[in-house]
């Protein structure tokens, strides 16, 4: 009898001790992650084109404050990686996609602290013909950005970084008014973000926040069919406590998938010693 309380005695104390073991994941990218991740990249095999390549090879434009500039999409287009940043100061804009004069079936409302250090780097989908894009400077007149575009013309770049995202990466279902969010470490440069549904209206905010609600970046898209035109980007996460948080803004009966994946990842990791915030 003494021996069987023994037993017991050693089998809870052993109990204990494991329940206080913090599992190790299985990716060193996502924070807490269970799962492998296999679609990460590199900057020279990257699928969308990265922000330095981008600028280098399209020309660019200057949108003054309280400004619109548009650019018609050819008719062979399906998506435009669209690019905006500034030298260093916050930058706000408004893009619209256009089909017809009056109709716009996708909008998004971008922020970012440094249009530098954190540009915004988003796919517009064009499905159908006569689409336009409209960019809006919703900030101040001392606050202008400089915007560029990259059609997939000749080769199908942006195709292949929907398709690896849309069937490699692991989505998870957010109900209309739940928050999701991610945390990233520091080997994490970047993190690519898919928001989808089955057909119905897709209305989501997404964040970029770096320590207890300290925002970096945010979007806030709306699609009239979240299968037809989702919402594509990959968001620079520089340094370390990078969280991508994702709110569904729709209704209970309207709810996305999300997919939230690191995407280049290496260079971040190497960095030693004391890290400031910013």
């Amino acid at each position: 009898m003494k021996f069987y309380g023994k037993v017991l005695t050693l089998s809870a104390c052993l109990w204990e001790c494991s329940a206080f073991m913090t599992p190790k994941a299985s990716s060193p990218a996502l924070i807490g992650s269970q799962r492998t991740q296999t679609n990460m990249y590199t900057r020279e095999n990257a699928d969308m084109l990265p922000v330095d390549a981008l600028w280098e090879d399209a020309s660019s434009i200057t949108v003054q404050g309280s400004t619109l500039r548009t650019c018609s999409l050819p008719v062979s287009v399906d998506k435009a990686q669209l690019l905006l940043k500034s030298e260093g100061r916050p930058l706000k804009s408004q893009v619209d996609l256009y089909h017809g004069p009056d109709y716009i079936p996708w909008n998004c409302a971008v922020y970012t602290e440094d249009g530098k250090k954190r540009p915004i780097n988003l796919i517009v989908p064009s499905p159908l013909s006569g689409n336009t894009v409209a960019m809006q400077n919703t900030g101040f007149i001392e606050f202008p950005f400089s915007a560029c575009a990259k059609v997939d013309s000749s080769s199908p770049r942006l195709e292949n970084f929907y398709k690896k995202l849309s069937t490699e990466g692991t989505s998870k279902h957010v109900q209309g008014g739940a928050v999701n969010t991610t945390p990233f470490d520091q080997s994490v440069d970047s993190v690519q973000i898919l928001l989808k549904t089955d057909g119905r209206h897709l209305k989501a905010r997404i964040e970029l926040l770096q320590g207890p609600n300290n925002l970096k970046q945010s979007f806030e898209v709306y699609s009239s069919n979240g299968y037809k035109r989702p919402f594509m980007a990959v968001i620079e996460t520089p340094k370390d406590g990078n969280v991508i948080r994702i709110v569904n803004t729709a209704p209970l009966e309207y709810p996305l998938e999300a997919t939230v994946e690191p995407y280049i990842v290496g260079s971040s990791s190497d960095d030693e010693g004391m890290t400031w915030a910013g």
